[in-house]
């Protein structure tokens, strides 16, 4: 018999094994283009089998598709172990499932999700159902009953401005959509209004929000990158500081009593603080990363007594005197 070639072989070998695609992606799985080495989230299919990771790490694998009944069925297997099966007809999400948990979607003639039921071991636990502008076909309300009782979302026009509302027992909450990283809020209890927020646009570009929560004032400022840098309240205004990174740093509580309370923080822990009265060093706290706090506690502004706590914060472990 004629030998074949070790390199010939290999070739043969490696072009009978079914190629891997690899591509960019994001939570939900979309293929968003050419893979690369910086993408945090990565798709790979080959065969009929799809793996999501998430920096390396699984998110789920969509494992072969098969046909039952008509139906397309796929399979899930998630970070946690679970698997979770979903079936399609016509490329349309018929129903979902975990173990025994499942819901099932219904359309109208149009295509429109017009009602979704969840059944637990075959019991109805809960039922969605969905109404829809009649020219644009826009959603405007959803239902929800469940055997706790019901609640219902409605939602404004997406293009104009985004807002959506719901009412559960006597609550009714309106939400508007101001910028992608900020909401606002109403909220009634039957015809008492006890929450509403009024938005401002400061000329340094950021967002001042005033808002009325029974009775009680309370304004946040945020700058032009969208952080918090100044909450008021009748008892207590907050600054707060960042670094080039948009990472907490610094906080300043001032109470009306004229408390000064500073805490400085290091990669999101508080590090340490210091408690002023009328301006006049009170207290100093240390966090040592590894182990509880130590108080110094000043008279007059000078130091004359430092405390250590265990890991706790609470068990004193030595007390000395300056």
């Amino acid at each position: 018999m004629r030998k074949i070639a070790p390199l010939l072989l290999a070739l043969m070998f490696l072009f009978s094994v079914p190629a891997q695609e690899q591509v960019r992606s994001n939570s939900i799985g979309q293929d968003r283009g050419r893979f690369s080495e910086e993408s945090e989230y990565t798709l790979s299919t080959r065969d009929s089998v799809s793996t999501l990771e998430y920096q390396g790490e699984l998110v789920w694998r969509k494992t072969l598709t098969r046909f039952e009944e008509g139906f397309e069925i796929s399979t899930y297997t998630v970070e946690d172990g679970t698997t979770h099966k979903k079936r399609y007809e016509n490329n349309r999400l018929v129903s979902e499932g975990v173990g025994e948990e499942n819901r099932y979607y219904y359309y109208d003639e149009r295509g429109l999700l017009e009602k979704t039921m969840v059944l637990l071991s075959e019991k109805l636990t809960e039922m969605e159902l969905y109404t829809y502008d009649v020219s644009t076909h826009s959603l405007n309300a959803v239902l929800t009953i469940t055997e706790e009782g019901s609640s219902i979302f409605y939602f404004g026009n997406p293009i104009i401005r985004p807002w959506f509302s719901y009412r559960k027992g006597k609550t009714f909450t309106k939400v508007v959509q101001i910028s992608q990283n900020l909401q606002i809020q109403e909220v009634w209890v039957g015809d008492n209004l006890i929450k509403s927020v009024a938005v401002e646009m400061t000329e340094e570009g950021g967002i001042r929000l005033r808002t009325t929560k029974n009775g009680i004032d309370e304004t946040e400022l945020y700058n032009d990158a969208g952080l918090l840098v100044l909450r008021i309240s009748p008892s207590l205004t907050t600054e707060y500081w960042y670094n080039e990174e948009r990472i907490l740093t610094e906080t300043v509580e001032k109470t009306s009593d004229d408390q000064v309370l500073i805490r400085r923080y290091e990669g999101g822990r508080v590090m340490s603080e210091s408690q002023y009265m009328n301006d006049i060093l009170e207290k100093e706290t240390l966090y040592p990363s590894d182990s509880g706090k130590v108080e110094t506690l000043y008279d007059n502004g000078q130091p004359y007594c430092d405390i250590s706590y265990a890991l706790d914060g609470k068990r004193v472990l030595s007390i000395r005197y300056r």
